[in-house]
């Protein structure tokens, strides 16, 4: 391949020269980093470049997204990193192209009517005045006799049940979104924020699991608007398995009001002695039509190459940080009453920051030592990887089209959320994917007066999990979780930029080790979860499992697994990566939303059977569920979102 030709070293004034002349042309209103403590500054620059107002939170897809790759492959120019390319894999000019789910849009064949029973005239109902699909519904034809389940709620911790002593098999129910007593505090559904009950995937689950053709929702009496709700994305393609919609009340009411029934009384009763009052609408039956499609757009790695030289020429070391983030909030925002820009300072304008900052130190290093002949080097592949905060996109990407083959590739090195270094202390996660990392970084660390904390597996909601799964021994540098993550909080006045240089420092250090050492590292499985795991969520029970992030736009049904944590619930039950999960305790799993529920359904110790598609082959497997926190960590599951939106 052309791009493992050994080049001339770049002079160290020519490196200043043109990282200071890329910082100056792009905006910056700094001294030359020439004369500057070179790696501070240029923390600072990158950082507030990509974090600044005017790219609008980087959200996927958008103009701020595009200019801030733009950005990252001219500082590619300026280290005089090569594009890669002969492979027909990637564009000119750093940009690796693919595309993303970026919405989800009605399509022109949604359909809804209705009849009484002994008519043969249907009456139709007008789509965004009378009723609209919403995201998550399948796209399909149903009909069926209605049924009234008020809220549509299952929660068997408090002993409720909307379909209790119903048969729905086939028919169409009714449910009013939300939850009784949502202003009670004395309410057994909380009445302070909404029970996980109330999600509307959740109880599209319960409605799939009741056997319902399709579910029909409305807001109940009181609420301020009836208005139908705008179809959403929220962050994930994968419907429901069955048709979803939403109507308006006067068309609810009147369903009803034709079975001698009131949606305000059946409301008032619910919510007054928190018992179901469901109802089967004898002689009035449904007919419709769902048709939701998804939204793509080009999106794009950014990559360039310090090419190897000598015999380590045909190896690489990848590193990398995601350079996307929410745009102004959306489904994976802390902060969903605030739709102003999310800028991602720490999320993860630092992480590029570093890692841009962290070459030039390593690329000055190379220059500072020509002097004494060039020794042998694998090649560093640089990736701004996009499409993270939409599940590991980018780097998933890359990993099935990589510039070196995987096989050649011998570590990874990932930047996320670098950016507030406190009391010294940086975390090494995935540290444990090779015994050679722990003691190539310490000393590197000491060095710099890095307190290092290393260890765990190359699992977690970052792209160095795409690596680990593909067998190259990764490590995550992150400086810590904290409260204002996807919140539009996380800005650039928050950052330790004295810290992030000193990272850099460090990084450009460990890059150097790891481009000229002599043999590669050694990959390690280890069913150990790094202590470092951040905005975990701690409900239900643990399986152990890896969800392919890139296949969750659920063309096939299922959860298609990567792999499963090593000794974990999921590994001692013989599920192993390349399964797809189609069902669990004798539920079936269309996404990866109902393995989720499923989970958090279920207790730590209880005995389930777990069907999963292996080539062709259904295989029916026992697995004993695990408790969270205990060897492999947790859930990854979780990493891909829970989504409290009701």
């Amino acid at each position: 391949m052309s791009q493992q030709n050994p080049r001339p070293n770049v002079p160290l004034d020519r490196l200043f020269c043109v990282v200071s002349f890329a910082l100056a042309y792009l905006g910056c209103s700094t001294p030359p980093i020439a004369h500057l403590a070179p790696d501070a500054a240029c923390f600072r620059d990158v950082a507030g470049f990509l974090a600044d107002d005017a790219l609008e939170g980087r959200g996927l897809g958008s103009e701020g997204l595009r200019e801030a790759g733009r950005y990252i492959a001219r500082l590619y120019s300026a280290l005089d990193l090569r594009p890669p390319g002969g492979n027909g894999l990637l564009s000119s000019r750093y940009r690796q192209k693919f595309r993303a789910v970026t919405g989800i849009r009605a399509g022109s064949n949604n359909r809804l009517s209705w009849r009484q029973r002994g008519s043969s005239t249907r009456t139709r109902a007008r789509r965004k005045t009378e009723f609209t699909p919403l995201g998550i519904s399948s796209s399909e034809r149903f009909e069926g006799d209605l049924v009234f389940v008020g809220y549509g709620l299952v929660a068997e911790p408090l002993s409720y049940d909307d379909y209790a002593g119903l048969d729905v098999r086939g028919k169409v129910v009714l449910a009013m979104r939300y939850e009784p007593g949502e202003t009670d505090p004395d309410s057994p559904f909380d009445g302070k924020r909404p029970s996980r009950f109330s999600d509307l995937r959740y109880k599209a689950l319960k409605a799939r699991q009741a056997g319902a053709a399709a579910l029909i929702f409305v807001s109940p009496p009181g609420e301020d608007e009836d208005r139908l709700p705008r179809i959403s994305y929220r962050g994930s393609a994968a419907n429901a398995g069955l048709p979803v919609l939403q109507v308006d009340r006067k068309l609810a009411q009147g369903w009803l009001a034709a079975a001698g029934l009131d949606l305000d009384e059946l409301h008032a009763a619910i919510d007054g002695d928190y018992r179901p009052h469901s109802h089967e609408l004898a002689g009035l039956r449904i007919f419709g039509r769902t048709d939701v499609r998804a939204r793509y757009t080009e999106v794009e790695n950014i990559v360039g190459i310090f090419p190897g030289s000598g015999d380590l020429a045909a190896e690489a070391v990848v590193v990398g940080a995601h350079f996307d983030h929410l745009g102004r909030g959306g489904a994976s925002s802390l902060a969903r009453n605030r739709h102003e820009i999310h800028n991602g300072a720490d999320d993860n304008a630092s992480g590029v920051a570093a890692m841009v900052c962290g070459v030039a130190g390593m690329l000055q290093d190379i220059a500072r030592d020509a002097k004494s002949g060039e020794k042998p080097r694998r090649a560093l592949v640089v990736v701004g990887f996009s499409g993270e905060e939409a599940g590991l996109l980018g780097s998933a990407w890359y990993v099935r089209n990589p510039v070196f083959p995987m096989e050649n590739t011998v570590a990874m090195v990932n930047l996320d959320m670098v950016g507030r270094l406190r009391e010294e202390k940086l975390s090494a996660m995935g540290a444990d994917s090779s015994p050679d990392w722990k003691p190539l970084l310490a000393p590197l660390a000491l060095q710099r007066g890095i307190d290092l904390l290393a260890g765990g597996d190359g699992y977690g909601p970052s792209d160095q999990m795409s690596f680990y799964s593909k067998g190259v021994p990764v490590v995550h540098f992150f400086t810590g979780s904290h409260s204002d993550y996807h919140t539009p909080d996380d800005d650039t006045e928050l950052l330790n930029v004295t810290g992030g240089g000193r990272i850099a420092d460090f990084l450009g250090d460990v890059l150097g080790e790891l481009i000229h050492r002599p043999t590669p590292l050694t990959y390690q499985a280890s069913a150990n979860a790094s202590s470092m795991t951040g905005d975990s969520r701690n409900f239900g029970a643990y399986l152990g499992s890896i969800p392919d992030y890139s296949s969750m736009t659920n063309s096939e049904g299922g959860v298609l697994l990567s792999a499963v944590r090593g000794g974990g619930p999921a590994d001692r039950a013989g599920i192993t990566g390349g399964d797809r999960i189609i069902e669990m305790a004798g539920t079936k799993i269309h996404n990866l939303y109902d393995m989720t529920f499923v989970l958090s359904d279920h207790r730590p110790g209880e005995v389930i059977e777990i069907v999963v598609d292996r080539a062709g082959e259904l295989l029916t497997l026992t697995a004993t569920l695990g408790r969270r926190g205990k060897a492999g960590g947790a859930e990854d599951v979780d990493s891909e979102g829970y989504d409290p939106h009701r």
